[in-house]
């Protein structure tokens, strides 16, 4: 009977508990910024931008079989790669450091490397980076040069000065860019799994607050 006292006080203390630690740590400490153009709907009202489906239209097959649904992928982080970067390792330092050697920091993140299909329908880099491919985390999706350079476009609306396209950016459950890290960069990477898992904490957090939230008739 003892036991289930403490059990029953458990059930009811940890919650409260849990969300006061949530509250204190580091998840409030900071605001990551929502980068893009945004509307103004009324006084302390925003419309931020939504970065566009990359599926839609590129093919019937393409699109059944790889959907960035929000239920499959809240968060994600995604790289458009230009062949220009060939002798430059593609940009990509900070991602085959981490995967070579520190997989377990950033396998959890699902990363999309996007690249510009030749004429032949077939991506110039698919070959050297095909290594990456092997971890389950990291997905490849090649799109017609149009689409490639709209997708590009769109993504890096109202980005700052600094941002080339070869950045990794981390995309939110909304669709908001959070961030943009320079992947040449060992430190980026780390900053970026760090961001990465600060929004996916406010996330579970805002979940925990909406499940235990009292209603009252």
């Amino acid at each position: 009977m003892k036991n289930k006292k403490w059990l029953l006080l458990v059930i009811i203390v940890f919650p409260s508990f849990f969300w006061l630690i949530l509250e204190t740590s580091t998840i409030n400490s900071r605001r990551l910024p929502v980068y893009g153009p945004k509307t103004a709907v009324k006084p302390g009202d925003t419309v931020f931008h939504e970065v566009a489906d990359l599926f839609k239209g590129v093919g019937k097959e393409a699109s059944e079989t790889r959907i960035l649904s929000k239920k499959e992928f809240p968060f994600y982080s995604i790289v458009f790669i230009d062949d220009k970067f060939r002798t430059d390792a593609y940009r990509l330092t900070g991602l085959w450091e981490y995967l070579t050697y520190k997989k377990n920091k950033i396998e959890h993140i699902p990363f999309f490397l996007v690249v510009k299909n030749a004429e032949n329908g077939e991506s110039k880099v698919y070959g050297e980076l095909q290594k990456l491919a092997s971890h389950p985390n990291v997905h490849f999706l090649g799109l017609p040069e149009k689409e490639f350079d709209a997708a590009v476009k769109n993504h890096f609306l109202d980005k700052p000065y600094y941002i080339d396209y070869s950045f990794f950016l981390l995309i939110d459950e909304n669709r908001h860019v959070r961030g943009y890290y320079d992947a040449r960069y060992v430190s980026e990477f780390k900053r970026l799994a760090e961001e990465y898992q600060h929004l996916r904490l406010k996330e579970e957090k805002q979940k925990m607050i909406n499940e235990n939230e009292i209603h009252t008739n």
